[in-house]
C-alpha cells in the first residue's frame, strides 16, 4: 500500500510534523520499532481545538479533532522515517483519549 497515494485519494493533508514543546522527544526508534509520543488534537492553523464533548463541542466535532489528532501522528512518523512512509509495515498499537462529559456515550462514534 502507497500511504500518500492513499492520503492524497481521502483529498486529507498532513500537517507540518510540529516540535516538542517539553522535555521529550516526539519519536524514537528502537531496533524495527517506532515509538511516537502523545499528540494532541490542532486545528489547521495548528491552534489547539479546545472544549469538552457533549458539552462545548458535539460527536461530529470530537470526530474532526481524532482526525486531526491521527493526522499529527502519522506526520510524526513520516518525519521519524525521513519523510518515506513506505517504511511503514504495520501499526502494534495506538490509543486515543475522549474528553468528553460524564454522560456521554459516543465515543466509538469520535475515534
Amino acid at each position: 500500500m502507497n500511504y500518500e497515494e492513499k492520503i492524497k485519494e481521502l483529498k486529507l493533508k498532513l500537517p507540518e510534523a510540529r516540535d516538542p514543546v517539553g522535555s521529550y522527544v516526539a519519536s524514537k526508534i528502537i531496533g524495527k520499532m517506532l515509538f511516537i509520543s502523545g499528540q494532541i488534537s490542532t486545528n489547521v492553523d495548528g491552534e489547539l481545538i479546545k472544549g469538552k464533548i457533549g458539552k462545548e463541542l458535539s460527536t461530529e466535532d470530537g470526530y474532526e479533532a481524532a482526525k486531526r489528532c491521527g493526522l499529527n501522528i502519522i506526520s510524526q512518523v513520516k518525519k521519524a522515517c525521513n519523510d518515506d512512509l513506505s517504511k511503514v509495515k504495520s501499526c502494534v498499537k495506538l490509543t486515543g483519549f475522549v474528553n468528553s462529559t460524564e454522560d456521554f456515550t459516543e465515543q466509538p462514534k469520535v475515534i
